[in-house]
């Protein structure tokens, strides 16, 4: 086996404890309960949605943001990035 690092964090007396039991409860040390919930058991990010009213919600936001922009230079720049974080969540991540 190679050679481990060592990373520290700090918690109250309860908390240990508490890993402590549900370590003990899955029949494992508290650093292989540490390590299996931070390394192994990461959870999925949730694919990017958008509705039929996103890019005027956002082209709204934009311009309270940024007032002076008028609407029609607004709306490529979000379509634009709309389209980009949908690509990306349904590929897994940017395509760069």
């Amino acid at each position: 086996m190679s050679k481990l690092s060592r990373i520290e964090f700090k918690a109250t007396p309860s908390e240990r404890k508490r890993l402590d039991i549900e370590a003990a409860a899955h029949g494992m040390t508290r650093q292989e309960l540490i390590r299996e919930r931070v390394l192994v058991a990461t959870p999925q990010t949730e694919k990017f949605r958008t509705d039929i009213g996103a890019i005027d919600r956002a082209v709204k936001a934009v311009s309270r943001q940024h007032v002076g922009l008028p609407r029609h230079a607004l709306e490529p720049i979000v379509c634009t990035v709309l389209c980009s974080l949908v690509a990306d969540s349904r590929t897994g991540g940017p395509s760069d």
